[in-house]
């Protein structure tokens, strides 16, 4: 019996398969990099469909870009589970979403919001859902299924940590029920974090160990420069090799530098090996 959120690759390179093993824990493999976010071309795109009437934020351009990435190149969108490499089911977005009704001091509440794409949508489809998605989560009395899982699972005190120690068992074991999977945020293809829209600097995020994150984008800007952002990216080195990846990323960026391109669906989204 497979997992839910994805089948095991048999096929993959001995090099990359060994890889697991040695570094066995996504902490282990995490790579780092920091790198200039074309702002200039993105701020053009966005302003060019203002002036037709359209609104995209600059979240939604991201993430566009990102989802036509994995459809283009699915091993990127790969994860790892008990040593084991899988090919994900659905491309999965993760971020986080700040609540309203904030008075300025003290904690600000905030949710996580976790969506599926197939990488056949195009920017304008992704923007609709995004907006949506923020919208309905910013109202502070709307729980989505994630804060309803977090709920249930601090109901009884004592139970937290016997509770998730045993996620953690069923999901290395590959048990981990599909409701809980799709409610869970770190079962995702990225976790994207916005910092520029609270003024502050990128962060190099670590991606969880509990869960299947195969990377955290953070975008964040430099509080005294206008306009100078800049992106820190993390991703788990095991999914695949460094030329897979370093073609993947310029693809990512290409379709940052040009989001008209994301105006129209892919003719094909591509299947990982088996």
């Amino acid at each position: 019996m497979g997992r839910p959120d994805g089948r095991r690759l048999k096929t993959i390179p001995p090099f990359l398969k060994i890889i697991p093993y040695i570094m066995p824990r996504r902490y282990d493999a995490v790579n780092l990099i920091s790198v200039d976010f074309p702002y200039d071309k993105v701020a053009a795109y966005i302003d060019d469909r203002k002036r037709r009437g359209q609104s995209i934020s600059l979240m939604a351009c991201i993430l566009a870009a990102y989802i036509r990435t994995a459809a283009k190149y699915p091993e990127i969108n790969r994860f790892v589970i008990s040593k084991k490499i899988y090919a994900r089911h659905g491309i999965w977005i993760s971020f986080v979403t700040l609540k309203d009704n904030w008075s300025g001091e003290g904690e600000r509440d905030e949710t996580v919001s976790k969506l599926r794409f197939t990488g056949y949508e195009t920017i304008d489809e992704i923007s609709k859902i995004i907006d949506e998605t923020i919208e309905r989560n910013r109202n502070k009395r709307n729980m989505n299924s994630i804060d309803r899982l977090l709920k249930a699972i601090f109901a009884t005190p004592l139970l937290p940590s016997a509770i998730v120690s045993l996620l953690k068992f069923l999901d290395k074991l590959g048990l981990l029920p599909r409701k809980i999977i799709e409610a869970s945020p770190f079962h995702t293809s990225v976790f994207f974090t916005n910092m520029a829209s609270i003024r502050a600097y990128p962060i190099y995020h670590h991606i969880y160990d509990f869960g299947s994150t195969g990377a955290f984008i953070s975008l964040g800007m430099d509080i005294n420069k206008r306009k100078a952002y800049r992106m820190k990216v993390s991703t788990d080195e095991r999914l695949c090799n460094g030329s897979s990846y370093v073609r993947a990323m310029h693809y990512f960026f290409r379709n940052l530098r040009h989001p008209e391109f994301l105006e129209t669906p892919p003719g094909s989204v591509n299947k990982d090996i088996h």
